[in-house]
């Protein structure tokens, strides 16, 4: 029993299902009747047969239409043939239509429906129209012969017939036999067997071996009509070919089948190279055993096939041979696209992994590289010694030439440095003017002189484009250890890093405990000072600032303080604390704000003046200058009694955060705030800022002041100068750390005209300093 279609093509009708049961029970209905009632009945099955050939191509539109068109046009022939016969015979006429006639109408059938099949596509391999034909040619001329050799000629010779008859009994048998197998390959070599194609190799079998048997009937009687098998093959054979076109799957295009199999192909053909002429010399060797009967055809016709079938397999084969050597061509074209793309994408992976592990800038191993290695020396038990380094003011080269003159300036200090580190000890650069470089060797000396020899290359002049730059490293020594991991490792190295920086920097600082312990407590102590941010654990204390004239305190200078859950903390400790950890704003501003709201009242009531101090990460900020608006705003403080005091490290640099800085000042000053710049001459004090900068005070730094009688003539001098550089600049002068009455002396004498210090007073709290004002401002 067929199965539905097995491709997913939903069948739109199951009309061909009672097409089929139908036209199955009116051929035996037919074939039961009365005599004279079956040549009717047998008519009317044809013209079903016909119509529904020709609805199930005009409704599945199949993708071999032109082949389903032909064995219409045959059917449809043939059927009129067989109509005609019939009308011959009910009429009872004799010679309407010969009897060759009908015989050739029978040969043109046949070949309309083999040329049908013909032209039907072979699937399962990429075929040219004259591969087709070769391989249909091979098919025919090989089934020619076996016909002939085992049917066909020794039937013609036990039967004594008519031309006509001998050439139809020949080639109606081949020709079935042509279509049956032809059909059956192409469904065979299909990878999906679709049910039209079962059906359409039924019926050509059925029909096939209808007109088989009429055929051996009429050797035996000569009549043109074949006999009950015979309609009975053509009835039900045409039946399945018109049920094969209904069928929906007619409309499916079967997918190609797998590739097959070369040796299969290959014995295949050397079956048909034997078939033929073994059956062509069984032929002509039972000819020869009665000479008597033998005749130019029975010799002819097996050897032209022979012939012909030798002649198309040479060309099969030559052909096959051409396909081979064009695959084998591809195939070696292609092998060679592979090796090629396959050492491209070698060569793009080493490019990959050389980009992941090396600076793109320099050239040198980066720091994925620089742990690995750390890692192998470390799992090895490997000596080795940690050097990292970075450059002393890189930054300043940037904001003063560009990033091109510092990227330039970088690759000329790794080349300079390698020279000093050659291989097998690894240079690397961790990212912007940060150095690494893993020794080879662990003996302390040997790896103090590297380290020096790398401060020496880096002091000696660099020529960068039109430049000749200066510049000096910060460098921290890290000896290997096998218990400590490699990020551990390249901490402790920043951290000397970071001390050789803190020291005066362009030095070499060798890691020990010790670092990582001040490192531990700082880091604890951000976290305290967070804490004490958000707990209001602050608090602003007040130093006096008096006229060294009269010794009236003209003004008060605004000092944070802690008291934390502990106890107080220092100052020094906090302070640079909160520096590094950028909490100096939040802190810096608070502090601002608590000092204009104390300080309102004290300016109000007594004309006193204060001064805070201000961090250069203040100065960064944009909205700095907002800053200090509001807190003069909303404490009611006018701008001439606020003094902000900022060190030197705020004029160091260049670029962005200087100019902001000088900007801040400036709209600050113009308002009316005073600037002053406090522990001058500690930094790097220069004439060009004193000229340049919005500045109103110098605040000499302690370090300067005469420290007991009779003093030292140096700092005597010293004082002098910066007092008498302060007039020319037309800047107030007010000096710190007086202690004793001989200092304020000294200090008033040089023409200084403010000061303030312990001789004086210590920061006390706002309550107090609010007590101490009025007495204090009366004259000494």
């Amino acid at each position: 029993m067929l199965r539905d279609d097995p491709t997913g093509v939903a069948a739109h009708t199951e009309g061909w299902r009672w097409f089929l049961l139908g036209g199955l029970g009116f051929i035996a209905a037919a074939n039961l009747a009365p005599t004279d009632a079956q040549p009717l009945l047998c008519s009317l099955a044809e013209l079903g047969t016909i119509a529904g050939l020709a609805i199930g191509i005009r409704v599945n539109r199949p993708v071999q239409r032109l082949s389903w068109l032909i064995v219409l046009a045959a059917i449809g022939l043939l059927a009129a043939t067989k109509l005609v016969q019939r009308v011959d015979v009910v009429a009872g006429l004799h010679a309407p239509l010969p009897g060759s006639a009908v015989d050739y109408l029978y040969l043109a059938v046949y070949l309309l429906l083999t040329a049908a099949l013909g032209v039907l596509p072979l699937y399962g391999r990429q075929r040219t129209k004259l591969t087709n034909a070769t391989e249909f040619g091979i098919l025919a001329c090989t089934i020619v012969v076996l016909a002939w050799s085992g049917v066909i000629d020794p039937v013609l010779d036990a039967f004594a017939v008519d031309g006509v008859v001998a050439v139809t009994a020949s080639l109606l048998p081949m020709l079935g036999l042509l279509m049956v197998t032809t059909t059956a390959r192409q469904v065979v070599t299909a990878r999906i067997r679709t049910p039209s194609g079962v059906l359409a190799v039924l019926g050509l079998i059925s029909l096939c071996a209808g007109d088989t048997i009429a055929m051996a009937a009429r050797l035996h009687t000569g009549s043109t009509l074949g006999a009950a098998p015979s309609m009975l093959g053509w009835l039900v054979g045409t039946l399945l070919l018109a049920t094969a076109a209904l069928h929906p799957s007619a409309a499916v295009d079967p997918a190609p089948a797998e590739r097959p199999n070369r040796r299969v192909i290959a014995n295949g053909y050397v079956l048909l190279i034997l078939v033929g002429p073994i059956a062509t010399a069984i032929s002509l060797l039972r000819e020869f055993h009665q000479p008597s009967q033998i005749t130019a055809v029975d010799v002819v016709v097996p050897l032209t096939a022979t012939t012909v079938t030798a002649v198309l397999l040479v060309a099969r084969l030559t052909a096959f041979a051409q396909v081979a050597e064009q695959r084998a061509t591809t195939l070696d074209a292609r092998t060679e696209a592979l090796e090629t793309a396959l050492g491209e994408q070698l060569t793009l992976r080493r490019e990959l992994s050389r980009q992941a592990t090396h600076d793109p800038l320099t050239g040198l191993p980066n720091r994925t590289l620089l742990g690995e290695s750390i890692d192998d020396a470390l799992s090895n038990d490997e000596p080795g010694t940690l050097l990292l380094f970075d450059l002393d003011g890189f930054k300043d080269v940037n904001d003063r030439y560009g990033h091109e003159v510092g990227d330039e300036l970088l690759v000329a200090l790794s080349e300079r440095v390698r020279e000093v580190v050659a291989p097998p000890h690894l240079l690397a650069r961790l990212g912007g003017d940060e150095f690494a470089v893993l020794l080879q060797d662990d003996d302390h000396d040997i790896c103090v002189r590297y380290a020096e020899a790398i401060l020496a290359a880096v002091r000696r002049p660099f020529r960068v484009c039109p430049y000749q730059l200066y510049t000096a490293a910060s460098l921290g020594l890290r000896p290997l250890e096998a218990e400590v991991g490699t990020a551990r490792l390249l901490g402790d190295a920043d951290l000397a890093l970071y001390a050789a920086k803190e020291a005066g920097r362009d030095q070499l600082v060798c890691y020990d405990s010790q670092l990582r312990t001040r490192h531990l407590a700082q880091a604890r102590m951000v976290d305290r000072l967070r804490e004490a941010l958000d707990q209001d654990q602050f608090s602003v204390y007040y130093q006096p600032v008096v006229d060294l004239q009269d010794g009236r305190w003209v003004g008060v200078e605004a000092l944070a303080r802690w008291e934390g859950e502990s106890g107080s903390v220092s100052p020094d400790q906090f302070i640079p604390a909160a520096e590094d950890s950028g909490q100096i704003v939040a802190l810096g501003t608070w502090v601002l704000r608590q000092a204009c709201r104390d300080a309102a009242a004290w300016h109000r009531d007594h004309g006193t003046r204060v001064a805070v101090n201000v961090s250069v990460h203040q100065l960064r900020e944009a909205n700095f200058t907002a800053v200090v608006h509001s807190a003069l705003a909303d404490s009611g403080l006018p701008p001439s009694a606020l003094t902000l005091e900022i060190t030197e490290s705020v004029l160091l640099g260049s670029g962005m955060p200087r100019s902001r800085a000088v900007m801040h000042l400036a709209e600050l000053r113009k308002a009316g705030v005073r600037v002053a710049i406090d522990d001058f001459g500690t930094g790097f004090s220069s004439l060009a800022y004193l000229q340049d900068l919005p500045l109103d005070t110098i605040k000499i730094d302690r370090a300067f002041v005469p420290c007991a009688e009779p003093g030292d003539a140096r700092q005597f001098a010293l004082v002098r100068t910066i007092v008498q550089l302060a007039r020319g600049f037309r800047l107030g002068t007010v000096a710190e750390g007086i202690e004793t009455s001989w200092q304020a002396r000294v200090l008033r004498l040089l023409g200084c005209q403010l000061g303030q210090g312990y001789y004086y007073g210590k920061p006390i709290p706002a309550d107090v300093m609010s007590a101490e004002l009025a007495p204090q401002n009366a004259p000494a």
